[in-house]
């Protein structure tokens, strides 16, 4: 019986090679799901011992590329396991191992990201406690630094698997950086003062600017380049050096946005009823809880042509266009019923033209 049944192995080893192979690969690809839930199990056990450091979420999404590294060894293990010739097994085992590099640069570029934003948490902290302001900008510009670097580590690691001389590669990268380096000295600039712009932080994403040639709203900062979208709505592409070398006003650091206009009157206001127009108009200015009533001047300003002058200058204390809109149109209102109740009225530009009749 025993002979019989090495002889039915022996006569289809092929066969049953195949079916083990195939058995092989439905393992791996069946119990891989099970096997990633485990190591983030584990991992988030050892992780949290202590205190939390990272979620059972952060780690399924950091080690999901796990599936494709034990579905890629299955299929690795199956094919080794039909003997196949000498030289397609050194393939399959160079192949093998760039999937592995490719599996690993792919969980740690998902690490970069989930852990910029707990160190986006860990910074507002140190905000707090240390007074250090590492700002999304900063951690953003640093993330894509470590990106690069994971990219390039990994390029490098599979060309040395197939065989290619690296140190020769890098020496060649080296001298042609050099070389590149000369050549682009614009880009280096821009790159600087990428940097400038990172560490001194005169502006943010998100924050409204202004300089002699463009305003508008920040949506991303590059090595290279800042982008601002304008209020015509157009996508306008700064050269970091040229951003850097002139001057920036922030208009979202604004604390209180100023207001500045003047009103103007007949010139047949009596001196009395000027007082309390005035004193009126103050006093509803400063009673409007989104103004700044320390900073309020608003006097009987000047004579001007047509008119006698009252300026007013106040601060409020929103400053989006909006609402400081929305607050001076509030003002004006008020303004114009004052000078209704008053029995007063606008002036407007006139010229009095007196004609000499001269007898001939």
């Amino acid at each position: 019986m025993l002979t019989l049944i090495s002889d039915i192995i022996a006569s289809n080893l092929f066969l049953f090679r195949v079916l083990a192979s195939v058995l092989i690969f439905l393992a791996f690809w069946i119990f891989k799901s099970s096997v990633t839930k485990g190591i983030v199990k584990v991992l988030e056990k050892l992780l949290n011992r202590k205190r939390q450091i990272a979620d059972h979420s952060t780690l399924t999404f950091v080690l999901t590329p796990l599936k494709s590294l034990l579905a890629v060894s299955g299929l690795y293990f199956a094919l080794i396991n039909l003997h196949l010739p000498t030289g397609f097994n050194q393939f399959l085992l160079k192949a093998y191992r760039i999937s592995f590099i490719i599996v690993i640069t792919w969980i740690l570029l998902r690490l970069c990201d989930c852990a910029s934003g707990s160190f986006f948490q860990f910074s507002s902290k140190l905000d707090e406690h240390l007074d250090v302001n590492l700002n999304k900008t900063l951690m953003t510009f640093l993330k894509k630094i470590v990106k690069v670097l994971i990219f390039t580590v990994s390029g490098i690691a599979i060309l040395s698997e197939t065989g290619t001389n690296v140190t020769t590669i890098i020496t060649g990268i080296g001298l042609g950086g050099l070389t590149f380096a000369l050549a682009a000295q614009d880009t280096a600039q821009n790159l600087f003062g990428g940097m400038v712009i990172l560490f001194d932080r005169p502006f943010a994403v998100d924050d409204w600017i202004s300089t002699p040639d463009i305003e508008g709203v920040v949506e991303d900062i590059t090595f290279r380049s800042t982008r601002i979208r304008t209020f015509p709505n157009a996508l306008v592409i700064v050269p970091n050096s040229s951003l850097v070398s002139s001057p920036i006003t922030n208009w979202s650091r604004m604390n209180k946005r100023r207001a500045s206009f003047s009103i103007g009157l007949t010139y047949d206001t009596p001196k009395e009823k000027m007082e309390t127009c005035v004193s009126r108009i103050t006093e509803m200015v400063n009673q409007n809880p989104e103004i700044i009533p320390e900073d309020t001047v608003i006097r009987f300003n000047s004579f001007k042509d047509s008119s006698l002058e009252i300026s007013l200058v106040f601060f409020t204390r929103p400053t989006s266009f909006s609402d400081f809109q929305r607050i001076k149109e509030t003002v004006n209102y008020s303004i114009m019923q004052i000078v209704e109740e008053e029995g007063l009225s606008f002036a407007f530009p006139t010229q009095t033209l007196y004609v000499n009749n001269l007898s001939k």
